[in-house]
């Protein structure tokens, strides 16, 4: 290969690479001024000292790195969304200072790999500021504190470590998304005259605190509408759909479970596994006798809805969850701002078949589905 076509391929990469990164644009190759109130900060964990390192590239007009840490980049729906949501994030940011914004993390979720990639980003200095979300809570507490002991601002979201040094966190508030499903689905359960024996709740992380904290939420919120509903399982012991949360292991388990318990008319999914559950009811022509309700959004989910197996889910926002640290991050390094009340719940987005007051309806879904890609 000549010396001048390996250039010119070295060109086009960087180029191809700084697209996907959304790299700045020259509009603060002048640099900013960092305020002292990003330069040394109190925080309720003690005192934060932002790295000289970055204040002095700031200064210089380079381009801060701004890395958005998720646990698995390739699982459906929220990789997606939450690398969307880096994307707009980052085009804000870009508004204050110059930045670049990627998204990291294992395609599937691996602790022990998503912890490794953060130890090699700390340690090699490319993280400027972090936003951060940990497999469980406060299981990433220690290299959060890293982090922030190394003076790059640490931003959590989807799941909180708040034992850790970290600024905010956004995310939904789990109990209250679940009790809007359950209220919203008990709601339409009785406008409709369906007749509901028995109720069930899966996961694809039953044993994990976010899932039982919306299993929870719909319970309360279905029981306000139904004081004696009848449900198959309490919190605690979820069924089990499937631990790479993918629709072919929500039909390997859902289609045996509702074939051997016919009581059960409705079924609660905790994440992207209603998609599978709409799939099971159909395929097992239940339509009509069996409904589901969840959360999340995808083409296949709406359809569900339109055809009325699944009356309501809950679209959590993942673009929103990872586009509001990153344009923290921005807000912060430039500005020396931070929220008043770390805890940010964001708003959930409803999606049933005709709407209504606070939801959208199925097109409305799709738009905002469309959007999205």
């Amino acid at each position: 290969m000549s010396r001048l076509r390996s250039r010119m391929l070295a060109v086009i990469g960087s180029a191809l690479l700084a697209g996907v990164c959304g790299a700045a644009t020259s509009a603060h190759a002048a640099g900013i001024t960092v305020p002292d109130g990003a330069k040394s900060r109190t925080m309720p964990w003690g005192e934060f000292k932002l790295a000289p390192r970055i204040v002095k590239k700031l200064e210089a007009g380079e381009t801060a790195n701004i890395v958005v840490g998720i646990e698995g980049t390739g699982l459906p729906i929220q990789g997606a969304e939450m690398r969307i949501g880096t994307k707009k994030g980052c085009e804000t940011a870009n508004k204050s200072l110059s930045a670049e914004c990627r998204m990291v993390g294992p395609v599937n979720p691996d602790t022990a790999k998503q912890l490794s990639e953060l130890e090699t980003l700390l340690n090699s200095g490319q993280v400027d500021c972090l936003a951060l979300q940990p497999p469980l809570p406060n299981q990433f507490t220690n290299i959060i504190n890293k982090y922030a002991d190394a003076g790059i601002p640490v931003f959590t979201l989807n799941i909180d470590a708040p034992k850790a040094k970290r600024f905010a966190f956004y995310a939904l508030n789990e109990v209250q998304a679940g009790k809007i499903n359950g209220e919203t689905t008990a709601r339409l359960i009785k406008e409709k005259g369906i007749k509901v024996n028995q109720i069930a709740m899966g996961s694809g992380a039953p044993d994990q605190p976010w899932a039982q904290a919306r299993m929870e939420g719909f319970m309360e919120g279905y029981k306000s509408v139904f004081p004696d509903a009848k449900f198959f399982n309490d919190v605690k012991s979820g069924i089990p759909t499937g631990k790479n949360f993918t629709t072919q292991e929500v039909l390997n388990s859902v289609t045996p479970f509702l074939t051997a318990n016919p009581d059960v008319t409705l079924f609660f999914h905790t994440d992207q596994g209603i998609e599978g559950v709409g799939n099971v009811i159909r395929n097992l022509k239940l339509n009509g006798k069996v409904f589901a309700s969840g959360f999340n959004v995808s083409g296949a989910i709406l359809d569900s809805i339109g055809e009325g197996n699944t009356l309501v889910t809950i679209d959590q926002g993942f673009d929103n969850q990872a586009q509001a640290p990153v344009e923290q991050c921005a807000q912060f390094l430039a500005k020396g701002e931070t929220p008043a009340d770390p805890m940010r719940f964001l708003r959930p987005i409803v999606i049933t078949q005709a709407g209504g007051a606070n939801e959208l309806t199925v097109d409305a879904g799709r738009e905002r589905l469309k959007a999205a890609r």
